[in-house]
């Protein structure tokens, strides 16, 4: 059961960390040729992320003190991923308070972001 557990929340962070990494190369303008492989991806499940690029040069995208909000994302996908390890090493699927609240401040964030997006910018980014 706990090795289960582990799977699903890997399986579930995967396309967080996927998304992540695709607007940090937005961001960074870098690696086209991944960043365009990611987009096919996201395009193949029918998003359009041809405003994406718009959205991560706002002030939007940038919450955390000036750090972009991908870079915050891109840890927070590798510390689940700890998380998971440690399920599977430790055979006890607990939840630190630390995730916990992290988690809970994520969705907050979440639904200020889309807020903002459909508000704010009047941008839909689909991902």
């Amino acid at each position: 059961m706990t090795t289960a557990l582990a799977i699903a929340l890997v399986v579930l962070t995967i396309p967080a960390l996927l998304i992540n990494i695709y607007f940090t190369l937005l961001l960074l303008d870098r690696w086209p040729g991944l960043r365009d492989r990611l987009g096919g991806l996201f395009a193949t499940c029918g998003a359009d992320t041809s405003s994406c690029a718009i959205v991560v040069r706002t002030p939007y995208a940038r919450l955390f003190g000036g750090t972009p909000n991908v870079h915050v994302g891109i840890v927070w996908n590798l510390a689940l991923f700890g998380l998971a390890l440690s399920w599977i090493l430790t055979g006890r699927v607990a939840v630190p308070w630390p995730f916990l609240i992290i988690a809970a401040v994520s969705v907050l964030v979440g639904l200020y972001l889309v807020r903002a997006l459909v508000v704010d910018l009047r941008q839909p980014c689909p991902l």
